[in-house]
């Protein structure tokens, strides 16, 4: 029988204090991932409640990706992965009424300074890829690679910088800009060979580890991205879809 003991609070419902008592010692690391929890029945005599109480509690656990079915069904302690993170901020951003203006300007602040920092710690396997992007763009004429590809780029740096919580905020961040870009591309004259561009001389500049043009470039081609809605006649207040 585990002898984990939880803390429970008060003026809530039973199974939400049931729920909290648990992601309480996952967050603060007394749970780590893969440690197995309690049977139902053993979290029932702990809490002194229900087994339904205790069944509501861990599929809100569920829902929230800290525990997940193991091996004999038994609950076992999960982390979050990085895309779940991103993807439940970028809907509730987007649910929450974020506007393309708003994304942008967070693109416009965060990029430039992600570059900076890529230039330093982008290893030779990420640098290579935004290559094999970048070639993937100039090869295709189907607007959809296009998308991915100009996603795909940004997503890349991202995730080369060792910075968890950098990756999780940027790729939301690609998510939500990601969904509108299709239109803009189509409407932008020369778009794709805009993006073709402005990847290739960021790539320069991450690749001979220039800090400062790096984070110039990315300025630029984020600034076209905004040339790119204005030209397409976007709504820039609407909201991300």
């Amino acid at each position: 029988m585990s002898s984990h003991k939880f803390k429970t609070l008060d003026r809530e419902p039973v199974y939400v204090k049931v729920s909290r008592a648990i992601e309480e010692e996952i967050v603060s690391g007394a749970l780590p991932e893969g440690a197995l929890l309690p049977t139902e029945g053993e979290l029932c005599e702990q809490f002194g409640v229900t087994r339904s109480s205790v069944r509501e509690g861990i599929r809100l656990l569920e829902q929230s990706g800290l525990v997940e079915r193991g091996p004999a069904k038994r609950l076992v302690v999960r982390a979050p992965k990085i895309s779940e993170i991103a993807a439940t901020a970028s809907r509730s951003l987007a649910h929450g009424g974020a506007t393309f203006r708003e994304v942008w300007e967070t693109l416009a602040l965060f990029y430039p300074q992600a570059a900076r920092l890529a230039a330093t710690r982008l290893a030779p396997d990420a640098i290579g890829e935004l290559k094999d992007i970048n070639q993937r763009l100039r090869d295709s004429e189907n607007s959809d690679v296009t998308v991915d590809t100009a996603v795909a780029f940004f997503q890349t740096i991202a995730a080369g910088l060792d910075n968890r919580v950098m990756l999780a905020m940027l790729q939301s961040l690609n998510i939500m800009i990601g969904a509108s870009l299709a239109h803009v591309i189509g409407e932008t004259p020369r778009a794709k060979t805009r993006i073709v561009e402005a990847q290739q001389k960021i790539i320069a500049a991450l690749e001979a580890g220039d800090e400062d043009k790096g984070a110039e470039w990315m300025s630029r081609h984020i600034d076209d991205l905004m040339r790119g809605y204005q030209v397409a006649k976007a709504d820039l207040d609407a909201r991300i879809l």
